[in-house]
């Protein structure tokens, strides 16, 4: 484990080009196995989950070449169809080759996923879905054992609109003999993106983008390439940290529709955008940044949870309170203490959040519970004033490839080191 050691008080300024999609990434790398072909993608981040998701194909049967930030992937030597415990306890994401692999050998097996401590995600939905398509299930303890003599398609309609249960479905219906109706879809652009993936490689999916995806089943998927979108998570970070601090931000890469529940926000609280072109994004931030309105976070196109800590986090030092209410997920204010520990005022009632602005926070020493948590942190040290330690950096590494790199070379002075035992193990057990 390794911890960030942050000098606050810098602007972050300039320009960056946002990297490619942690969220789209991790679902298309599973669809890979659902390919007779070689697939070549573009924009791959170099996150801990990509890394990791990259290993198990390999530790499936498949051929990785990595070339920079492209990855080529031949799933034809593909020969398990079971994921070694240890990696998918590690990640949530894991839980899609459930559905790449039951579409391709009709047979998968595999440890229920871990991930970031944010809340119940449970696969219920997943499991309901591939049984009303032809799966059977076995589960002794954590363990899945799934398998289908034949993937049939039906109409599922989702109690809510599940990414992880849409993108699941998805990989499994593309294949089945049949038509696969999905209502109540998530609409999220990683939805969007993984469609057209698969798009690429021959399915026929049509809806995207709405509440309601139709799947007309194929026998054969070939090869592609694919170029991944940015990451609008990753967008929406430097945005919050350019605002706290003061700088003026251009970012390149972004897609305009993705980012509006987002600008939205940071516009009520004082900020100004200008769009350059489809895929240019100018910042220029407000002297004070000012609050008084209220968030909820919710599925897209609604205000994004994973963007939720960030916000808080900008919103500590605005002039103003603001009511934050978490709809998605229901332990995601874990950033709250952190936050607080350096000079901020919230209050926690269930899933909702009050936060008073405060004039300055001060450098503090901290832990990252979870992904977003780790990088909401980090952007209030950088607004902070003075040193702050943020341990847990193997949390934001899931998600941010090198983020101490890009604060720095956006002006912020940040370091990642070895982690100090000490303090670091009396937090971890905390949360055991």
């Amino acid at each position: 484990m390794g911890m960030y050691i942050v000098q606050g008080g810098r602007r972050i300024e300039g320009e960056f080009c946002v990297r490619g999609s942690k969220n789209a990434s991790l679902p298309i790398l599973a669809a890979c196995i659902l390919a007779e072909d070689e697939v070549v993608l573009e924009n791959l981040p170099f996150i801990r989950d990509v890394l990791q998701t990259l290993d198990i194909l390999k530790e499936l049967g498949c051929r990785v070449e990595v070339y920079g930030r492209t990855a080529v992937i031949d799933s034809s030597s593909l020969k398990k169809t079971d994921i070694d415990n240890d990696t998918v306890r590690k990640m949530r994401s894991s839980i899609l080759f459930l559905g790449a692999l039951l579409g391709r050998e009709k047979e998968a097996k595999l440890e229920c996923p871990g991930g970031c401590a944010i809340g119940r995600r449970p696969i219920d939905l997943h499991l309901a879905a591939f049984e009303r398509m032809g799966a059977i299930f076995q589960k002794e303890g954590e363990m899945l054992s799934c398998r289908a003599e034949k993937i049939t398609g039906t109409t599922i309609h989702l109690p809510f609109p599940s990414v992880g249960a849409t993108e699941n479905i998805l990989l499994l219906a593309v294949k089945a003999e049949g038509v696969t109706v999905i209502r109540n879809a998530a609409r999220e652009p990683e939805i969007i993106a993984l469609v057209r993936f698969l798009r690429a490689m021959g399915a026929e999916i049509y809806g995207e983008g709405t509440g309601s995806i139709l799947v007309e089943g194929v026998k054969r998927l070939h090869g592609a390439f694919f170029p991944i979108p940015a990451d609008r998570i990753e967008g929406g970070t430097f945005l919050c940290a350019a605002a706290m601090t003061g700088g003026e931000l251009v970012l390149k890469g972004l897609e305009r529709e993705q980012m509006e529940a987002v600008l939205e926000v940071l516009c009520m609280a004082g900020c100004r955008f200008f769009w350059e072109g489809s895929d240019l994004l100018r910042l220029k931030p407000p002297k004070r940044l000012v609050s008084g309105f209220a968030i909820e976070t919710g599925p897209f196109p609604a205000f994004p949870t994973d963007m939720q800590p960030l916000v808080m986090s900008l919103l500590t030092l605005a002039r103003g309170r603001c009511m934050i209410s978490e709809t998605v997920f229901e332990a995601r204010f874990s950033q709250a203490e952190g936050l607080c520990r350096m000079g901020a005022d919230i209050c926690i009632s269930g899933g909702n959040a009050l936060i008073r602005g405060v004039e300055t926070l001060h450098g503090a020493e901290v832990f990252a519970k979870d992904l977003r948590c780790g990088a909401a942190l980090l952007t209030a040290a950088l607004g902070a004033e003075g040193e702050s330690i943020i341990h847990g950096s193997e949390y934001v590494e899931r998600g941010y490839e090198k983020i101490e790199d890009a604060f720095s070379f956006l002006g912020g002075e940040i370091m990642l080191q070895e982690e100090r035992k000490t303090y670091a193990q009396k937090e971890i057990e905390k949360t055991e």
